[in-house]
């Protein structure tokens, strides 16, 4: 058995996967190290893994409206210079330094560890890189989806992928004396770090076409979920089956609207343009306020009897429950909603989020909504443009039919063992 470090940062999106794959690694036999923001330690143990804890409130962070933002090139300028950009950089440089002493056999880093290859090459082992989306492994089949939403033709298509790694070129000279100081190790353009072994698309192949220019280092796993997610459903809480039960009597679809980690944004406005959409759309609407997308307080007042605000509540849980999931297009919820068998209207924030709702459109299993910045600034005009769009979800039959096949197919799928399989081959591979 092996020595492996894993390196993730972000909100839970970003968190969970790595989780669910260190918990696999572990049960398998194998010694992981997961470095993960602090405030998500519960969690980590609970995998087995031991913590190298990040020294980054990306809760905080989302908050301020700048955990997503961080990794967009048209806000780089923005956050240089308030500081945010290097004071992420280099609390994930001390924290990839740190998995110096934890000895691995090899690395499995998302795109967030820049000086992960640079670790890599100091210890002298393979490592391999982690593609929530696909934005690491070039192709002419779709566009870097954290930067383009749709498809630009071939060429433009494979080029956007050049673009990933420009992201961290203001941080080259940091990274040069991170490397020196840290490593031991010259410039990077007097020894260039080694390119990841082994690339892992944690996402499905049934949300994407085929894929055949990608050599036999890429890897698509399928997600990475947690081997009882599949049986996670163990009913709505009381007060939301009560919900449920009074919306089935008033003859009101119910559906989920839940914006995640999305912030940043007015939330009252918000708000005030879902009341419209749920009163337009005639349903009963099961809300979850996340981490301040919306403000739960004022939609309360403005909806009435036809919501129900809750903080939080596991997607496994509810989704299975309702006709009609509106989100923002982040890959896990929309996954979640697919394997529950219900399809999409999605709001996009930004970064990857348009491209998926784009899939969602082609696919025939979602329809795109008003984005999220739309729903803050807009008026009635957006509310009742939300609502128009969750009646037709709800009457175009087709949708969830699409939804529900390819539902079966996610729920069919193993992508942490699919993953955990890759890696003990690039490590027979050495």
């Amino acid at each position: 058995m092996a020595r492996l470090l894993l390196l993730t940062a972000g909100t839970e999106g970003d968190v969970r996967p790595f989780v669910n794959l260190a918990t696999r690694l572990v049960a398998r036999g194998h010694e992981v190290g997961l470095a993960a923001p602090a405030g998500d330690a519960e969690m980590v143990a609970e995998s087995g893994a031991q913590h190298l804890k990040l020294a980054i409130d990306f809760r905080d962070m989302a908050r301020q409206g700048q955990a997503h933002a961080a990794g967009l090139p048209g806000l780089i300028d923005r956050l240089t210079r308030a500081g945010t950009l290097t004071r992420v950089a280099d609390a994930l440089f001390e924290t990839t330094a740190r998995g110096r002493s934890f000895r691995p056999d090899a690395i499995i880093a998302h795109p967030k560890y820049t000086g992960a290859a640079d670790l890599a090459q100091a210890l002298q082992v393979p490592w391999a890189q982690v593609a929530l989306l696909p934005c690491i492994a070039p192709t002419a089949v779709v566009p870097n989806a954290a930067l383009f939403a749709r498809d630009m033709g071939a060429w433009a298509n494979r080029a956007s992928y050049c673009l990933t790694p420009l992201l961290a070129r203001p941080l080259a000279g940091r990274t040069d004396r991170w490397r020196a100081e840290s490593l031991g190790l010259p410039p990077r353009r007097k020894a260039p770090p080694p390119a990841a072994r082994l690339v892992l698309n944690a996402f499905s192949a049934a949300l994407l076409p085929r894929i055949d220019d990608w050599g036999p280092e890429v890897a698509t796993t399928g997600f990475w979920r947690a081997e009882d997610d599949a049986a996670a459903d163990t009913g709505l809480p009381i007060e939301a089956a009560a919900f449920a039960t009074r919306a089935t009597a008033r003859r009101r679809p119910l559906i989920h609207i839940g914006f995640g980690s999305m912030s940043g944004v007015d939330g009252n406005g918000v708000a005030r343009s879902l009341a419209r959409a749920i009163e337009r759309a005639d349903v009963a609407a099961l809300v979850t306020t996340g981490w301040g997308g919306i403000d739960g307080r004022a939609l309360d007042r403005l909806a009435g009897d036809r919501v129900l605000v809750l903080d939080r509540m596991p997607h496994a849980r509810v989704f299975p429950h309702v006709d009609l999931v509106v989100h923002h297009g982040g890959v896990g919820t929309l996954a979640s909603g697919l394997m529950a068998g219900r399809a999409a209207v999605i709001c996009p924030w930004g970064a990857d989020q348009p491209f998926w709702a784009a899939r969602a459109v082609d696919g025939g299993y979602g329809l795109r909504g008003p984005g999220l910045r739309q729903l803050a600034a807009g008026g009635l005009g957006t509310g009742d443009r939300l609502g128009r769009t969750i009646r037709r979800a709800l009457r175009h039959g087709p949708l969830t039919d699409t939804a529900r096949r390819i539902g079966r197919r996610l729920r069919a799928e193993d992508g942490a063992h699919a993953a955990m399989l890759a890696i003990e081959d690039m490590l027979r591979g050495r």
